[in-house]
């Protein structure tokens, strides 16, 4: 392959994440949703809210380590924007919540395991702080509700002969 081509094939997605992450630093409260979906393109998902609000999501995974929530007020304006994996919102997920209460706070997990001999399903969220971490949810999948969380160092191999 040409040297060229493998250096732009190489930078290409770095140049696409920083240009992801420097469009949501500047955003700026009161920004119209257009603004916002020019800026950082269209959510993942979108949580209504019976005030007529909406919480717009953006996950960076399933492999990134940051989710966006951008709160839109009932006007379309946006109120304000939290990168949500971090251990201030994962404490907010308590025993008893529900599969949406939890998307709600997190988004969309990068990861879903189903474990049917102890009838759990467990979602994953990899996260940055000092080193690399994930963060577990483990619901009960009969009656769909948090059983516990879990927060874990991630392990990453490395072949020792490379």
């Amino acid at each position: 392959m040409n040297q060229g081509l493998l250096r732009a094939a190489l930078f290409l997605p770095l140049a696409l994440f920083a240009g992801g992450c420097a469009n949501f630093s500047a955003l700026a409260a009161g920004a119209p949703a257009q603004e916002v979906t020019a800026r950082v393109g269209a959510p993942g998902t979108v949580w209504k809210n019976p005030d007529g609000s909406e919480l717009w999501e953006y996950p960076q995974g399933p492999l990134g380590r940051e989710t966006f929530m951008v709160t839109m007020g009932p006007d379309h304006a946006m109120r304000e924007i939290h990168q949500v994996l971090s251990n201030e919102y994962f404490s907010k997920v308590q025993a008893g919540m529900s599969r949406d209460d939890v998307g709600r706070i997190l988004g969309r997990p990068g990861e879903i395991a189903f474990f049917n001999e102890r009838g759990e399903e467990t979602w994953s969220w990899r996260y940055q702080q000092e080193v690399p971490m994930i963060f577990h949810v483990m619901f009960d999948r009969s009656a769909g509700t948090v059983r516990s969380t879990l927060r874990l160092q991630e392990i990453l191999f490395q072949d020792p002969n490379c």
